[in-house]
């Protein structure tokens, strides 16, 4: 199936965040041209296997902080886009920003090259919480971009983090009184997550850090449901808020397991019926690309069965506001299976963790923050 959604990331960084598990790199600025080189040659690679060009309608531009692109590679980085891909139907592409890295050409050029849509992360307006877990970040940036952006950008997002240490009631939701007086038109919240081997999880486990409780994560989200809303920034997923059109058409894509395909290290890509996933290393991706010039070699790779997208689709449907039809869901399961998983949903249902209505299930705003746990009771 040929992808109308592309990624593409970019994996360096400035300073990296304590709780932070993507695949980004500080103090590697000089290997920026030639990852830059692998990349455009990985695209080329891969629209060599393409019968046709394809016609992309969202791109995204992910990291690490693609606001560190060099622009002088990025407007390279998009020649070779428009000579590989047909670029006319390209409805959204958007390009993640920290606010400290933006300067008035940055934003002049993205928008001459196509950008559309900025993902700024602010986190929160707290520098002291920020510097807690390493991100060095003014609060005068964070202002500064919003205030001049919407002069360049309709599209406009801010991603936060609720959970994160020393957050208050207060202190939240006097960030998002900040961020929502600025012309804005999407919200996304993602909850504190601990992975192994971060900085943030081994403070958590001496107790040189403690975290806010469940009961706090809950209370302080279910409000923020509805301030947001009061706002006009309706919730369409779990973690992002939206004026009605504005909704994220590139991670709407992921959430309906539409094709995509992911350019740079650690990228992944879905072709309907397969995950693929890049190099994680940073010197093999370069030098593999380098050397071969050739069709992907990818380090993973997973042909899902009928089960396995019955297990996604469920897994993102209840994500979104229009939850995931349980009929559907049940009749494609094995017999063996459907009985223990009607008793796992009647449990979660008792113990106000998800909701049904008109045969959809839905995850509530208690389920929600306990997410994951609900889902491993879900999986077969």
């Amino acid at each position: 199936m040929t992808p109308e959604h592309l990624y593409i990331h970019w994996p360096f960084c400035r300073k990296k965040c304590s709780y932070c598990d993507f695949a980004s790199f500080t103090n590697q600025e000089k290997q920026m041209h030639s990852y830059h080189e692998a990349l455009c040659l990985e695209i080329e690679a891969f629209s060599k296997t393409c019968s046709q060009s394809p016609k992309i309608k969202t791109i995204f531009f992910g990291g690490g902080t693609p606001s560190l692109y060099p622009l002088t590679l990025l407007t390279d980085l998009f020649k070779k886009l428009r000579e590989h891909f047909s670029l006319q139907d390209l409805q959204e592409a958007t390009i993640e920003a920290n606010p400290g890295d933006v300067t008035e050409e940055h934003l002049k050029t993205w928008k001459s090259l196509g950008i559309n849509r900025l993902s700024i992360g602010v986190q929160m307006l707290d520098e002291v919480i920020l510097e807690r877990v390493g991100r060095l970040q003014k609060n005068k940036s964070v202002h500064d971009l919003l205030t001049i952006a919407p002069q360049y950008f309709e599209n406009i997002s801010v991603d936060l983090i609720l959970g994160l240490p020393g957050a208050t009631t207060e202190k939240w939701f006097n960030s998002l009184e900040q961020v929502t007086s600025y012309p804005i038109n999407h919200v996304s919240i993602y909850f504190l997550t601990l992975y192994e081997k971060t900085p943030l999880t081994r403070m958590v486990k001496t107790g040189e850090i403690t975290l806010p409780s469940d009961d706090w994560l809950i209370e302080t989200y279910e409000q923020t449901i509805d301030f947001l809303k009061n706002r006009g920034l309706n919730q369409y997923e779990l973690s992002n808020f939206s004026r009605p059109g504005k909704e994220s058409i590139h991670n709407q894509a992921y959430w309906d397991r539409r094709p995509y395909r992911g350019f740079g290290l650690s990228a992944s890509s879905f072709d309907g019926k397969k995950r693929f996933t890049n190099r994680k290393n940073l010197t093999h991706y370069i030098n593999f690309w380098t050397k071969n010039k050739c069709s992907a070699s990818y380090q993973d790779e997973e042909t899902l069965s009928q089960e396995d997208i019955v297990v996604e689709q469920l897994m993102l449907g209840l994500r979104q506001a229009k939850g995931v039809d349980l009929r559907r869901m049940v009749y494609f399961f094995n017999r063996d299976k459907r009985e223990p998983l009607k008793q796992v949903i009647t449990d979660l249902k008792n113990k106000n963790l998800i909701s049904e209505k008109n045969g959809s299930l839905f995850l509530t705003v208690r389920g929600m923050v306990l997410e994951n746990e609900i889902l491993l009771k879900l999986l077969p």
